[in-house]
This record gives C-alpha cells, sequence and structure tokens, in this order.
C-alpha cells in the first residue's frame, strides 16, 4: 500500500470514527477478548491428549525436552505463564480420567460460548459503527454537491457525481472500522499462534520463517497489481454510470430517433470494459488468499516431518508437537484474513481518494460576512461584465446596461449569443471575469448569497420539478406554506382546474420531472412556484414556443400575471411576446449590439430587425 495514500486519505477515514470513539474501544475489547479465547482453547490441546491417554500430567522427559527446544522467556512473562499452568493443571489434573474429561469438556464449552458472545459482539459493532461512518461520508458528500457551483457541474458528469456517492461509498465498507478490528483481532490471533509455535519449539519455528519472506514478496506484488485494477475498474463503473443516467433522462429523444441500437451498443463498450477490468482486478485479489494458505500448508508439512522426527527420538512431547500443528494451521486463517484485508483496503482508499477529490473543491460560499440586501429600490447595472467558462475563451465581453425597477428587460440574440449566461451572472451562478454587476450602487459580489437570491425568481425554459406532489412542488423551499396561498398561486398561474382534476388534487405526486404531466401543465406549476416566491426580480427563460395554441395562451396569460409589478429580466425565443419590454437588448457573441425599444430598434437597421422580420415570416 502506498506511504503517501496511508498517510493522506486513511486518517481523513478514520476521522468518520472519531464521533463513535467508545463504541470502537468495545469493539477493539472485544476483538481481543475474541482472539484470546481462542488462544486459550489451543492451548488446551496438550492437557486433552494427555487426559485422553491417561497420561496425567506432562512426562518429565517431554516437559525437559521441550524447555529445551522452546525459547526462552522473560521472567516477568515466564512466572505468568506458570502460574497460569499451576492454575491449569489444579483444575484439570484432579481426580478420575473421567473427572479430568468432564472438567476439560465443561470448560471448553464455557470457552466456546464465551469466544462466540464476544464474536457476535465484535462482527454487530463492526457493522454498526461502519454503516454510521457510511452514512456520515454519503452525507456530506451530498452536501457537497448541494454547495458546489455550477461551473462544476458544467465541467463533470453527473453520473460520475452519482458514482461517487453510490459505488465509491459502498467500496468504503470494511476499509475504516473492518480494517482496525481484523487488525486487531487477526494480528493478535496471529501473535499469539506465533508465540505459541516459538516457545513450543524454536527449532521447528525456523523451519516456517524460511518461507515467510517469499510470502511477503508475493503479497506485495499483487498489491500493486491489486491497487492499479480497483482504481481501473472504479473509473469504469462511473462511466458505465454517465452513460447510463444520460440516456435514462433523455428516453424520449433516444426513442424519438431511434437511436435505442446505438445506446445498448454505447452501454456495452462501458459495460465490458468493467466487466474485464474488474475481472482483472477481482484475479489479484482472491489471489492472495490460496498464496497465504499454500505457503502456510507447505509449512505445516514441513514442521510434519521435521516434528516426527522429534517425537520418535523422544526429544518432543507428542501433544506438543499437536499444539505446534494446531498453532500453524489456526495461523492460516488471521494470516489469509489480513492478506484479504489489504485487498479490501487498497480497492477502498482508491475510492476515498476520488470521494475527497469532491469533498476538497471550493465550495460557492454564502459569504455569511456579507451584505445583506433588504429589496431593490432603484436599478440593477451591468458595468462593463466580462465572462469566460473556466478561464477560456470569453463568452461575454463588455456587457453594459441598466435596468430600473419595474421594468421589463428582454435578452435578443441568436442560439449561443450569450443571453442565458448574463441572466446566470445575475444571482451569482457564476462571477465575472471582470466588470461588476450591481444592484442599486452594491454589487453582487459582496452580498450575501442568501440574501441576493431571496430576491430572485426563477422560471426556466427546462422545467425542473421533482417526484413530489403538486404541492411540495409548488411551495419548494417553503415549506410551512399554508394551502390557500399554494392555491392562489396556482389559480394566477391557471394550474388550479386541472390540479383540482386529479385524484388527489394537491397532494398528487407527478413523477419523476413532472412525467405524468403535460409540457404546458408543468410550466405552469413552475410559474406558479414563482408567484408564491413573490420576488422582487424574475428571471424568464421563455418555453412558450413548443405547446399548443391553447397551452401557450395560458401560460402567457400566467407569465404576464407573474411579471407584473416586478422588475424582469427575460431571455426571450419570440419576439411577438416582448414587443411591449421597456428595454430590449440585442446581443451577438458574446456583446451587446442594441439596445432600445421594440419600435426604436424596428426603425434601425440591425440584428433586432432582421431577427424580427423571420420570425414574422416564419
Amino acid at each position: 500500500m502506498p506511504v503517501s495514500r496511508l498517510r493522506r486519505t486513511y486518517p481523513r477515514l478514520l476521522a468518520y470514527l472519531w464521533p463513535h470513539w467508545r463504541l470502537a474501544a468495545v469493539l477493539l475489547v472485544a476483538s481481543m477478548f475474541f482472539a484470546a479465547l481462542g488462544g486459550v482453547q489451543l492451548a488446551l490441546i496438550p492437557p486433552f491428549l494427555h487426559i485422553l491417554f491417561n497420561e496425567g500430567e506432562a512426562p518429565a522427559a517431554a516437559a525437559e525436552a521441550a524447555s529445551e527446544h522452546g525459547v526462552p522467556l522473560p521472567a516477568a512473562v515466564g512466572a505468568a505463564k506458570d502460574a497460569l499452568v499451576s492454575a491449569g493443571k489444579s483444575l484439570i489434573y484432579v481426580g478420575s480420567p473421567i473427572e479430568r474429561l468432564g472438567r476439560f469438556c465443561i470448560l471448553f464449552l464455557i470457552l466456546m460460548i464465551a469466544k462466540n458472545v464476544f464474536g457476535y459482539l465484535s462482527t454487530y459493532l463492526t457493522i454498526s459503527l461502519e454503516q454510521s461512518v457510511l452514512y456520515r461520508i454519503r452525507r456530506d458528500l451530498y452536501d457537497k454537491t448541494q454547495s458546489l457551483p455550477l461551473a462544476y457541474f458544467d465541467r463533470h458528469k453527473t453520473g460520475h457525481l452519482i458514482s461517487r456517492i453510490t459505488n465509491d461509498v459502498t467500496s468504503l465498507r470494511g476499509v475504516v472500522v473492518g480494517s482496525l478490528a481484523s487488525i486487531v483481532q487477526n494480528g493478535l490471533m496471529a501473535l499469539i499462534a506465533i508465540t505459541i509455535v516459538f516457545v513450543t519449539s524454536w527449532k521447528l519455528s525456523l523451519l516456517t520463517l524460511v518461507l515467510l519472506p517469499l510470502n511477503i514478496l508475493l503479497i506485495g506484488v499483487i498489491s500493486r497489481k491489486l491497487r492499479k485494477g480497483s482504481l481501473r475498474a472504479q473509473e469504469r463503473m462511473a462511466d458505465m454510470t454517465a452513460v447510463l443516467q444520460e440516456t435514462i433522462s433523455g428516453v424520449r429523444v433516444v426513442k424519438a430517433f431511434g437511436m435505442e441500437d446505438f445506446e445498448r451498443r454505447k452501454f456495452d463498450f462501458f459495460n465490458l470494459k468493467y466487466f474485464r477490468d474488474y475481472l482483472k482486478m477481482r484475479r489479484y485479489a482472491e489471489l492472495a488468499s490460496p498464496t497465504s494458505e499454500t505457503l502456510g500448508t507447505l509449512a505445516s508439512v514441513v514442521i510434519l516431518w521435521y516434528g516426527g522426527q522429534l517425537v520418535i527420538r523422544e526429544s518432543l512431547d507428542p501433544a506438543n508437537l499437536m499444539l505446534f500443528v494446531g498453532a500453524m494451521l489456526w495461523v492460516i486463517n488471521p494470516v489469509k484474513n489480513l492478506s484479504k484485508l489489504n485487498s479490501v483496503v487498497q480497492e477502498g482508499l482508491a475510492s476515498g481518494d476520488r470521494i475527497f477529490q469532491i469533498l476538497d473543491v471550493e465550495p460557492e460560499h454564502d459569504g455569511e460576512e456579507g451584505i445583506v440586501i433588504e429589496g431593490l429600490r432603484d436599478r440593477i447595472v451591468y458595468d462593463r461584465v466580462s465572462f469566460s467558462y473556466g478561464g477560456g475563451v470569453e463568452v461575454l465581453s463588455d456587457v453594459s446596461f441598466t435596468i430600473r425597477r419595474g421594468q421589463v428587460a428582454a435578452l435578443v440574440g441568436a442560439s449561443g449569443a450569450g443571453k442565458s449566461t448574463i441572466a446566470d451572472l445575475l444571482p451569482r451562478f457564476y462571477r465575472p471575469s471582470s466588470g461588476r454587476i450591481l444592484i442599486d450602487d452594491t454589487d453582487v459580489a459582496g452580498v450575501k448569497l442568501s440574501s441576493l437570491r431571496s430576491l430572485m425568481g426563477i422560471v426556466t425554459q427546462e422545467t425542473i420539478l421533482f417526484n413530489d406532489t403538486i404541492r411540495n412542488n409548488i411551495a419548494y423551499g417553503m415549506a410551512d406554506c399554508p394551502l390557500e396561498a399554494i392555491e392562489r398561486a396556482a389559480r394566477a398561474a391557471n394550474a388550479h382546474d386541472f390540479v383540482a382534476a386529479m385524484p388527489n388534487g394537491y397532494e398528487t405526486v407527478i413523477g419523476d420531472r413532472g412525467a405524468q404531466l403535460s409540457g404546458g401543465q408543468r410550466q405552469r406549476l413552475a410559474i406558479a412556484r414563482a408567484l408564491l416566491k413573490n420576488p422582487e426580480i424574475l428571471i424568464l427563460d421563455e418555453a412558450t414556443s413548443s405547446l399548443d395554441i391553447e397551452s401557450e395562451a395560458l401560460v402567457q396569460e400566467a407569465i404576464e400575471r407573474l411579471m407584473k409589478g416586478r422588475t424582469n429580466l427575460v431571455i426571450a425565443h419570440r419576439l411577438s411576446t416582448i414587443r411591449n419590454a421597456d428595454l430590449i437588448i440585442v446581443v451577438d457573441e458574446g456583446r451587446i449590439r442594441q439596445i432600445g425599444s421594440h419600435e426604436e430598434l424596428i426603425r434601425e437597421e440591425g440584428i433586432y430587425r432582421k431577427l424580427y422580420h423571420m420570425q414574422a415570416r416564419a
């Protein structure tokens, strides 16, 4: 595992565990007891064999041989060991063989029950803490997406962001809590087994150590392959999620153009790449466990061969040989788990890196120390404003105009001229590269964001509704709004009649993006939402061109009610609808080419007159 990633990502993931440190401490203690009780059970092998063969205590010659072959212990450890052995002898080696066997079985049963209780506790706490950590990471990720500037979404695929919150967070399972519990539990089990091995016979232990460097080398090679494969597989999953999101959200267009087969092939291309990369990654992941097990089995064969010779020569107690073999076999499982843990952690840390790439993005600051605007008193001013996306080619250059309070200002121009970008700068969805936007005499760059946007209502060309009730869609952002106010807004937007005709009225759930409604109905709900907010400034992106005549008339009437008594910035697509605008701003290639009323501009030989006559002929 790369040290840089371990130092950079793992501590940040562990920080999510800190609020639950008491439960984590209980988990670690339970894991330690589980491992220790397993070690005690293992140490009962020699007494059981002595009882079974009616040998009483270990024969003196065998005891001396064990002392000769074992590693000398420090005085304190040796004294503790002698005390435990003495207590064990007084408990087990008393009475007839049948009585000894009975006591032994009861002791073994008690140890087994206690071990399983601690095992259950450690497993349950691991799952509980793990899900708590994933919950907090998932929550932080979603919170971050809500605070990211629009420019971030312009540069990144929606499917990739969804993949971070779903797939990458899921990949963190076992990385934070599980890894700590596994290291403590399996590490202690391995330590106990290795201690038993060395205390029993250092000569046999040396034989097993010969294979250890080979094991470490092979696991290291596998880890490097696994790390690269895991990152590739996660990238492929993000690509696949992005394609899935695009095709499902654009399913009408796909079907309208008969592109189902094309989209199937495109999805299958990424699906196949994910399949291959994931399979390759799992090939390395699953190689770690059998590699460790094979080397462990090889060590056991060597031990049986050499240890058997020691027993035949009466240099080693047969019971101690069985203890040694049992310890070697027992150590295989924790070592195997630790080797598996490496693959889980590698995959999880790759996901953690990708998650923190999002969490580290500079959010859209609300500006808590910013100016609070109470309302629009006089005018909105664009003063020599220029803008480029991500520091690239300028899409707006030296844009200047003034909108007086209560006026209707219409932005006119060909598609891609920069109309929507000009409108997006007012609520500070983006920041100008240069120049200023003023509300009265206050630069919006220094205004508290929540205060600025509270003045504005936005009706977009693409109507955005949520898979919720009509009531909640109209009252979006105003949870405590009474139904009477919602109904008034719906009546003003010409929406009440069709809402009342629905089976559940305002409590009707309208489906994903309002799929159960017509285009005109969706637009009227969006207008009702803006009416309910009652903003001083309205930004309106016209979208009446796609409706039938009756729906267009209803929507246009609702729009006129919505605009009444407000300061309006309209992105106009049909010039016939903005003839009465106080100010028409003609935009071409990111520059203001003409400004004036309809009568003034129609008399000029310019872009507006040309566009107007083109639409009139059409």
